[in-house]
C-alpha cells in the first residue's frame, strides 16, 4: 500500500506541475507564440516540466530508480531556494516549500529512501566524459544565472509574472540546475542516464527558442543559442558513450 501511495502522489504531483499550480505544459505552448516573451516562457516551462514533472514521473513508473528521481527534486528545490534568494524573490519560497513538501512525501526522506543510496565509490562511478562536458558550461551557465537574478532585482519583468513570481528568478534557477544537475551525474552512476539527459533536453529546448527569437527577454544571444543547443546534445551523446563499442577494423563480432 506504500508503494502504491507513493505513485499515486507522484502522478498528482507531476500533474500539477505540468498544469497548475506549475503552468509547465501552459508555458511551453506559447514559447513559439509572438505574443509572449518566449525564452521566458520556455525557462519557466523547462524548469517544471522536464526539471520537476518528469522526476515526478519516473517515480511513478519507475520506483527502482527512486534515486535519481528523489535527487532531481531534491536539486530543483534548492536551486529554486538560491534564486529566491539571490534574486530577491520572496513569493519564489512558495514554490520552495511545495516542492519540497512534494519531494519529502514521494521520496520518503527517510528510511525508505536511506535505502536507496549506495555507497559512494568515485572510481567506479564517476564518468569523465559527462564530469568534462558539464564542467566546461559551468561558467557560461553561472554567468546567465547572476544576470537574470540581477534582472529580477531590478523588477525588470518584462511582463512575464505568473503567480505573482516573477519568471526571470525561475530562469535563473534553471540555468543553476544546468551546471548542478550533470556535474552529479557525472559523480552518482545511479543518477545516470536520467538526469543528464533531462538537463540535455533543457538546455537544448532553450537554445533553439533563443535562436529563434534572439530579441526575446531572457535571450542568450545569437552565439550563445547554438552553443546552448551544441551543449545540450553533446551532454546526451556523453551520457551514452559508455555504451558504444567501436570494433576495430577487421574484428568480427561474435556470433
Amino acid at each position: 500500500m506504500r508503494g502504491v501511495a507513493a505513485r499515486a502522489f507522484s502522478g498528482l504531483f507531476a500533474l500539477s506541475w505540468l498544469v497548475l499550480p506549475g503552468f509547465g505544459v501552459i508555458d511551453l505552448s506559447v514559447t513559439w507564440n509572438a505574443d509572449w516573451p518566449q525564452v521566458l516562457e520556455a525557462g519557466w516551462g523547462l524548469f517544471a516540466t522536464v526539471i520537476v514533472a518528469a522526476a515526478f514521473v519516473l517515480l511513478a513508473v519507475r520506483p527502482r530508480a527512486a534515486m535519481a528521481g528523489t535527487a532531481q527534486l531534491l536539486v530543483a528545490t534548492l536551486c529554486l531556494a538560491v534564486s529566491a534568494v539571490a534574486a530577491n524573490e520572496t513569493r519564489l519560497f512558495v514554490l520552495v516549500a511545495l516542492l519540497g513538501l512534494q519531494t519529502a512525501i514521494v521520496g520518503g526522506l527517510g528510511e525508505a529512501w536511506r535505502e536507496r543510496i549506495e555507497p559512494l565509490h568515485p572510481l567506479s562511478q564517476f564518468s569523465r566524459s559527462l564530469f568534462l562536458v558539464a564542467v566546461a558550461a559551468a561558467v557560461p551557465w553561472l554567468s546567465y544565472a547572476l544576470h537574470m537574478w540581477q534582472l529580477n532585482r531590478e523588477n525588470r519583468s518584462d511582463g512575464d509574472v505568473s503567480l505573482g513570481i516573477d519568471h526571470y528568478s525561475v530562469q535563473g534557477a534553471l540555468a543553476l540546475a544546468l551546471v548542478v544537475l550533470p556535474v552529479s551525474a557525472a559523480l552518482r552512476v545511479s543518477l545516470r542516464p536520467f538526469v543528464p539527459v533531462c538537463a540535455g533536453i533543457a538546455a537544448f529546448y532553450l537554445g533553439v527558442v533563443s535562436l529563434a527569437w534572439p530579441e526575446a527577454a531572457g535571450g542568450l544571444g545569437r552565439a550563445w543559442s547554438i552553443a546552448a543547443t551544441a551543449w545540450g546534445l553533446v551532454l546526451l551523446v556523453a551520457t551514452f558513450s559508455h555504451r558504444i563499442r567501436v570494433v576495430p577494423l577487421g574484428e568480427r563480432p561474435a556470433d
